[in-house]
Order: structure tokens, then sequence, then C-alpha cells
């Protein structure tokens, strides 16, 4: 594909895929023009957070330092703190929540992580950025834009080679979720790209129960046929967003979206 400089966009991300396939009007509003949102969800605040609290976590234990039950949990309470209180728009509570009632939430899902997730014998990367060419499986033209993003965590056991996906939520993954996830499917890509060859993949999901917290633990499974889908997926992304194609998609989801006033 030849280079664009009117293309809006600079990269692309597993993120940005999704956001455009659920909704280009949104995608457009919020990765295009800009427009400030009138909230920001809790539930990217709480995200951001967690992935901190256990980065923390696997940081520390993979540099042999001891770190108490209570300093991890102090951890992801200053972490959800200066999500929900950083500048921008306010955050929209759920429910009946509040900071406070969050952040026990958080605790809770916390202990329920660190009981039921053994940790790594060795941690090899936090965080670990990738950054690599798409092109049109058909023709083997290269995008103007790179697929980026980041590996949750790297991590080695029993001698192989594993990269681990974080996830918080109310509700376990379905088969169904777990066999489309876009994501799962670019951390195999990024993951070939930084040289690590045929990885296993592994899914932690902790949930809000309504009982108490739990963790699901799921082996994903990609092949190169799906990376080849998400190059087509984002060369017909591309091709849609180059053309100035931003069509609503009205759904369950307009009700809590932070630029619905925008859309109208």
């Amino acid at each position: 594909m030849e280079k664009n400089s009117k293309l809006p966009i600079n990269t692309l991300s597993a993120s940005a895929l999704q956001a455009w396939i659920d909704c280009p009007r949104k995608f457009r509003l919020t990765r295009i023009d800009r427009v400030e949102p009138s909230f920001r969800p809790v539930a990217l605040a709480f995200g951001s957070g967690w992935h901190e609290a256990l980065g923390f976590i696997l940081f520390a234990h993979g540099r042999g330092e001891a770190v108490t039950r209570d300093e991890q949990r102090q951890r992801f309470r200053d972490a959800l703190a200066r999500q929900i209180r950083a500048d921008g728009p306010p955050v929209l509570y759920e429910d009946d929540e509040d900071e406070g009632r969050l952040a026990d939430i958080g605790v809770e899902m916390l202990d329920a992580f660190l009981d039921g997730v053994p940790l790594p014998e060795r941690v090899l990367g936090i965080e670990v950025p990738f950054d690599v060419e798409l092109y049109d499986p058909e023709t083997g033209e290269v995008l103007e834009v790179p697929l980026i993003g980041s590996l949750d965590a790297v991590v080695e056991e029993r001698g192989r080679t594993v990269v681990l996906e974080f996830k918080s939520g109310k509700r376990r993954w379905s088969d169904e979720k777990i066999g489309h996830d876009l994501q799962a499917t670019t951390y195999r890509i990024g993951a070939k790209s930084r040289g690590i060859s045929d990885p296993e993949q592994r899914l932690v999901v902790t949930t809000k129960s309504a009982t108490r917290p739990q963790v699901q633990i799921e082996r994903l499974v990609r092949t190169d046929a799906d990376e080849l889908e998400v190059m087509d997926t984002a060369v017909n992304v591309v091709r849609a967003i180059e053309s100035g194609v931003d069509h609503r998609v009205r759904s369950w989801r307009c009700a809590s979206c932070p630029v619905a006033g925008a859309c109208r």
C-alpha cells in the first residue's frame, strides 16, 4: 500500500482494531477527531491499576525481592487512586460503587490472584513492547501503519517460554470470547517479532464473583491462519479509514458511550 499522508492514524493495535469493528463512528470521534469524552468508564481506570499492581508483583518476584501481601495490596490501592484521580474527564462508577468500595473489591481480587496463580520460575519481561509491519496477505503490500502493543508478561516455566495476558472483569470468559479474542493473536505476532517462536500463551482472568473473586486460567491456541486473518482485518480497516467510512453501530454499548453526545 502506498504511503498516504492523509491517513489520520499512525499505528494500529488490537484495541484499535476492535474499537473500529465495534463502532467506526466512535473510533473516529475518539481516535481521529479526539473528541473530549464526557466521562471515563471506571473499568478502564480499574484495569490500568490492576495491570500496574500485577506488574509490580512480577517485577519484584523476578528480582528476588520479598514483598508482603499488605505491600502488594497497598500497591494496588495506590495505583487505582492515581488512575481515578488522573487529569481528564471524571470517572463514572457503576451501581453503588465508589473509590473505597472498588479498592476493597480489587484487594479481594488480588488475594484470589495471589492464591490461585503460582508465580513463575523466571520473569523474562513485563509490558514487553512490539512494533510489527502489517501487510496485505493477498498482495504482500506493507501497510503504512504498524501493529503495536505490549505483552503483559513473558515468563519461563520448566524451560518453556510463556506469554501471559492479564484481564479483570465481571465474569468468566466464554469459549467463544476466548476463541475470537484479537489480542491473543496479536500477542502471538508480537512475540514472534521479539524472537519468541511458538510460545505458550495463557489467559489469566480475575473476576468479581457475586460471592468471592475467582481466577480463570486458559491456554490460548492461535495459528498462522489466525495471524493472516488479523492481517486481512487490518488491511480492510485501514482501507475503510482511508475512505472515510465511519458509520454508527447502534447497540447496547451506546448507553454507556463516553462520546454519545458528539455522536448525535
